[in-house]
């Protein structure tokens, strides 16, 4: 049977979800330890899946992919991920078979397990609870980076890749933990389905296809949707996920290739747009075989598969601009 994997199964799985949950401390991953990574080049795993002609691992870049939130909990449950069983690790399968894949053009991807946050800390308003729920997630984020600088080595680029929670925590940690060196190593930055404050970032936005050294990040949505800005329109950075710059332009459909929707190919061409608005991207609604069951509005789970093969175009371009740049062989 067919599976949908774009929109429709987070979404229903979401539904009716608990605020009554626990604290229960959770021992921290050990990270010199492959169980506690989700995938990593030491292994075969799910980020080693191909799904367009694009081979993978063509510049032996390797990529930090931090998973969106893939927690939710039932009345009881923990605010926490607890990473060490086996419920906790598989939960991440999914984003790094589906989401991880669209950087695995570059190399080898590293996904670590990590305590993150439940879902429900984004339907209250910030409290003690939740503060501490997601610092503990970031704790293991960077841990993690830091165990991944010293196996790749000094002087390797890198990538960093991410979606929704684990772009909150890609955002702390290049705040808190980047250097002028980590920059110089850093090929581009994928903070996708967060916003991101360009008014307070230490990297700049990619403003070209081709730029380097610098971040990328979009919304989606449905062009008559409604939504929340966290911070002012003009302090938001978003780049397009067609044209890859900051223009307001519309980018037709056209132009949009190898969407990916389900476990089953072929990949559907030219299915969305992408447009500049507002502070996020917006776009029509998908339409492909079982988009009937999509209701909303908000197509955040779709942020990365529904320009999957334009995400992988342009990694592919970032990496031959940045060894151009550095003089290194492609």
């Amino acid at each position: 049977m067919k599976k949908l994997i774009l929109l429709v199964l987070p979404f229903l799985a979401s539904c009716g979800l608990s605020m009554d949950l626990v604290e229960k401390a959770i021992a921290a991953p050990d990270y010199t330890d492959l169980s506690y990574w989700v995938a990593h080049p030491e292994k075969v795993d799910l980020s080693d899946s191909v799904y367009s002609s694009r081979p993978s691992d063509q510049f032996n870049i390797p990529v930090f992919f931090v998973s969106p939130t893939v927690h939710f909990p039932k009345k009881g449950g923990n605010w926490n991920v607890d990473p060490s069983t086996n419920e906790g690790k598989n939960a991440f399968n999914t984003p790094v078979q589906y989401q991880s894949t669209a950087f695995n053009v570059a190399g080898p991807i590293y996904s670590p397990v990590y305590r993150q946050s439940a879902y429900q800390v984004y339907n209250v308003a910030p409290n003690a609870t939740t503060v501490k729920s997601y610092a503990i997630a970031y704790e293991d984020v960077q841990s993690a980076f830091m165990i991944f600088l010293k196996q790749i080595g000094p002087h390797t680029p890198f990538i960093l890749a991410s979606h929704s929670q684990g772009t909150d925590h890609l955002i702390q940690l290049i705040q808190r933990e980047f250097t002028p060196l980590l920059e110089e190593r850093l090929v581009a930055a994928y903070l996708v389905g967060m916003p991101v404050n360009d008014c307070d970032i230490r990297i700049p936005i990619c403003e070209e296809s081709t730029s380097t050294g610098c971040y990328t990040s979009w919304r989606t949505y449905h062009i008559s949707a409604k939504y929340y800005n966290k911070y002012p329109v003009e302090c938001i950075g978003v780049v397009n996920p067609l044209s890859w710059t900051t223009a307001p332009t519309r980018v037709p459909a056209s132009m949009n290739k190898d969407v990916l929707v389900s476990d089953e190919k072929p990949l559907f061409q030219e299915l969305v747009s992408a447009k500049i608005s507002n502070g996020v991207v917006v776009t029509e609604r998908p339409q492909f075989p079982g988009s009937f069951v999509i209701r909303t509005k908000n197509y955040h789970r779709g942020d990365i598969n529904l320009y999957y093969g334009n995400i992988q175009e342009n990694v592919i371009a970032r990496c031959v601009q940045y060894l151009k740049e550095q003089g290194r062989p492609e």
